[in-house]
């Protein structure tokens, strides 16, 4: 169990590193109080849902990649096993999407328009669909 949590730390650090320095390439470097976090989930997940019997969402590790209107590339990293992501960015207009971790169809994937202010964090939570119905 604390493997697990420490393989699940040194990825989602790994990735956050890698996040950094991806979005300091190429324009303004952004400062550490500035960007876009929040969780990756998948759903549903039970193929049938029944009253009293829940079926919430699940964390989900996908590959995110950010774009600015003009729909260059700014920024990649991915949520973590416990499905959080903390994406370094300027401030500007931006498009989040989302995609399956493995690279195939499923779970769909996921864009969304967001904007980062100076010296805030923008929370941008994203489900993607899983397909079952």
């Amino acid at each position: 169990m604390a493997s697990s949590i420490a393989r699940r730390t040194l990825a989602f650090l790994g990735a956050s590193a890698l996040v950094v320095i991806l979005a300091g390439c190429g324009g303004t470097k952004p400062s550490d109080d500035t960007g876009v976090e929040g969780v990756v989930a998948i759903g549903p997940i039970c193929p049938v849902v029944q009253v009293g019997q829940p079926c919430p969402d699940q964390p989900y590790a996908a590959k995110l990649t950010v774009a600015n209107p003009a729909g260059k590339i700014i920024a990649r990293g991915s949520a973590d096993a416990d499905d959080r992501y903390r994406i370094l960015l300027v401030p500007g207009d931006y498009l989040l999407e989302a995609k399956a971790a493995d690279g195939g169809p499923f779970p769909a994937a996921a864009s969304h328009p967001f904007s980062v202010r100076q010296g805030e964090w923008t929370t941008l939570n994203v489900v993607l669909d899983s397909g079952i119905r």
